[in-house]
């Protein structure tokens, strides 16, 4: 059975509608709350807004969405033949966020094991590190949330041009009439045919 690129394409375009606007909506959601967070270490290089205890926090579903994203791009690449422009667009994705996979399927899959034990969730999540160190996991203040800004941007544009290259070569049809038009077509010359 061939495949059916416009369907897939149109298919993966809502996809990353509905992806990008959790993104955008969480991180605003983040942002807000953020605002008149407690600040831990206030002050110094390592000050944290402190969203520990806000069962608002969203920084959960934002990663999550940040996955999915991940993933219907790498589906669009399957399905589209591997084109290299959205190759490189994915690895820059996974370069600024290389921890997403792992925080984010403990998130969703918990372990009765140690893997979140020392991760803390602020207005970013982070991994505390021996010796107090930190390693940021996601953040969605700065340059993570371009890149995932950049990577929908980009699957988006790429499936924009396919559905639009698609319909130069072949126009729509004009629209077909249903049996229901046409009774109603019948009904209203028969109407105005008695008068």
């Amino acid at each position: 059975m061939a495949k059916d690129y416009d369907k897939a394409a149109s298919r993966f375009l809502e996809a990353l509608r509905r992806i990008g606007a959790g993104i955008v909506r969480q991180r605003e959601r983040i942002l807000d709350r953020a605002d008149n967070a407690p600040r831990l270490l206030s002050g110094t290089p390592h000050e944290v807004i402190d969203l520990t205890g806000d069962d608002g926090n969203d920084l959960d579903y934002y990663i999550f969405e940040l996955a999915r994203l991940n993933d219907v791009g790498k589906s669009i690449i399957k399905v589209f033949g591997q084109p290299q422009e959205l190759l490189d667009a994915q690895r820059a994705f996974e370069d600024v966020l290389p921890s997403l996979r792992e925080i984010r399927n403990a998130l969703i899959h918990p372990n009765n094991d140690e893997k979140l034990d020392n991760v803390a969730f602020f207005s970013s999540v982070i991994r505390l590190l021996p010796g107090g160190e930190v390693r940021q996991l996601v953040d969605p203040r700065y340059g993570q949330h371009d890149a995932a800004i950049d990577y929908h941007a980009m699957l988006t544009a790429y499936l924009r041009a396919h559905v639009a290259a698609a319909i130069r070569t072949q126009p729509p049809g004009p629209i077909r009439r249903t049996s229901a038009d046409d009774n109603a077509q019948q009904t209203h010359q028969k109407t105005t045919t008695r008068r």
